[in-house]
């Protein structure tokens, strides 16, 4: 069996769109959509200017992060080397998108579902070249077996020097380009004043590299793909009602093993943790492009996926919630403490889980890294302790008896004190090793979400931290500052997720 690969010459390509246009016709691709295109990118200042062109496609990788992170098995490695796709598998949950550091995959306006370049496979098992090799007039594509010494491809990689695109990401591409240089290579090298692309003005991507007006002759792009976002508003609300859920299960729990056995442990915190576990899953089932498949999650499982993970604590955490809330409805005490230690893990994992599925968006730098773990867990403890401080001074208001527990105060303080020190380290003290992740980061800084920042995420926890902190001091004061605290917790850190979730998005992968 070959594993087919493409060689692509730089040099011939000429920037005519015949690939795209045959990859349109082959395929019936609608428009506005690509499998393959041809980024053009221009040098110089007139007259001394010149225009390189480069074919963007599928690389099928050998380490395929679209097929790991799929929940659904819909994308696989055929015994040929190329990933393909499953259109009846796909549920649409984007994720592919998010983990492909090529900006390769989008979602069908038609059909609702993933699709991608692969190789034409139709074509190569009926014995024909790919589409786009047989229109290109410059025959600057090659496709050939890898495996075979003698083939066109392994000659051309032997013989002369040929590049991948991103190899630091560790996917083994199987797409080499000759004569490629770092402005068409490296997406975030050359400027972008804007995006243009069937026949259409777009906005650029927010976190891409601006022209310099000092250095007019820079490299600049000015036709590709439109960056399209996997992820948005929806992905920022599940993280704060999953934060919510876990995060009131996860104290109520350790209350009550603690010898905290009020309402607040047995009826006010685990309830609220049912209900935003409820709405954490209409959120997913509701942001899916095919809702109705969702139960292929479980059905067709692809267990490298967190997604599938995250599904199947979710779901534990929700029935330990309802469990919890049913025992203490029906005096069954023993119960209760049994189910004690569990809720504790479920809530953590559940909670936690978020971070190893954001770190398989392998496209994302800001997304990678142990500190996501940490931050969410720290989050959801802020969120949940500051759902169950708001339910219980309504309690105070409405019965004249109940008051807020210090416990829940210290909780919420502790966390949006460590939430406050992994953002200042994240943002503002380590902006990253790699060019992708210094955009990102400038962009949250002094960039388009500078504002959303400073003035929302972390004035917002700041203010919460000053409120509870005064409150704490000031034992007699009435807790009056306690709704202000964890309206400020809640706000300030749905704002970072917002922020964390787009600004990742932000910076260009083609």
């Amino acid at each position: 069996m070959p594993t087919f690969g493409f060689a692509i010459d730089l040099r011939k390509c000429i920037g005519c769109h015949a690939c795209t246009i045959a990859c349109k016709a082959e395929h019936d691709i609608p428009v506005g959509v690509n499998r393959c295109w041809v980024k053009t990118v221009e040098e110089g200042e007139f007259p001394a200017t010149r225009r390189l062109f480069f074919p963007a496609l599928c690389n099928q990788c050998d380490n395929a992060p679209c097929a790991t992170i799929c929940p659904t098995g819909a994308l696989f490695r055929r015994p040929d080397g190329i990933v393909d796709l499953r259109g009846d598998s796909c549920i649409g949950c984007r994720a592919c998108m998010a983990a492909c550091p090529y900006d390769q995959l989008f979602i069908d306006p038609n059909t609702r579902t993933a699709e991608k370049c692969n190789f034409c496979a139709n074509r190569l098992d009926n014995g024909l070249l790919p589409a786009c090799v047989i229109v290109c007039p410059t025959e600057c594509r090659t496709l050939a077996d890898l495996d075979d010494p003698a083939s066109e491809v392994s000659r051309i990689s032997r013989r002369e020097g040929t590049a991948v695109r991103k190899p630091e990401k560790g996917t083994l591409p199987k797409v080499f380009y000759l004569g490629a240089e770092a402005s068409v290579l490296v997406p975030e090298v050359a400027a972008r004043p804007f995006m243009f692309k069937e026949g259409r003005v777009r906005r650029r991507p927010l976190a891409s590299p601006s022209p310099d007006p000092m250095r007019p002759g820079d490299a600049r792009v000015d036709y590709d793909a439109p960056h399209e976002r996997a992820w948005g508003l929806d992905m920022a609300v599940y993280l704060l009602t999953k934060g919510v859920s876990t995060g009131a299960m996860l104290l109520s729990a350790l209350l009550w093993i603690f010898g905290v056995r009020t309402p607040l442990t047995t009826l006010v915190g685990p309830g609220i943790a049912l209900v935003f576990a409820v709405l954490t899953a209409v959120v997913l089932v509701l942001d899916l492009e095919r809702p109705a498949r969702f139960s292929y999650i479980v059905v067709r499982s692809n267990r490298r996926s967190w997604i599938v993970w995250g599904a199947y604590w979710l779901t534990a955490h929700g029935v330990v919630a309802g469990a919890w809330v049913a025992a203490n409805w029906l005096g069954l005490g023993t119960f209760v403490a049994w189910l004690a230690g569990p809720a504790v893990v479920v809530s953590v994992v559940a909670t936690s889980y978020t971070g190893f599925l954001f770190a398989q968006g392998l496209a994302r730098d800001l997304w990678q890294g142990p500190r996501a773990v940490l931050n969410l867990l720290a989050q959801a403890v802020a969120e949940g302790s500051a759902a169950m401080l708001l339910v219980e001074v309504l309690r105070s208001l409405v019965t004249g008896t109940a008051t807020p527990s210090p416990a829940l105060e210290w909780a919420l303080l502790g966390s949006l004190v460590v939430h406050l020190g992994l953002l200042w380290g994240e943002v503002l003290l380590a902006p990253g090793a790699t060019r992708h992740r210094v955009l990102a980061v400038s962009a949250i800084r002094r960039g388009p979400f500078a504002r959303l920042f400073w003035g929302g995420a972390l004035t917002g926890s700041a203010l919460a931290v000053l409120a509870i902190a005064v409150d704490v001091a000031a034992p007699g004061s009435g807790g009056w500052l306690l709704p202000f605290g964890s309206v400020g917790a809640l706000v300030g850190g749905f704002t970072w997720e917002y922020i964390w979730v787009e600004a990742g998005q932000s910076v260009p992968l083609s």
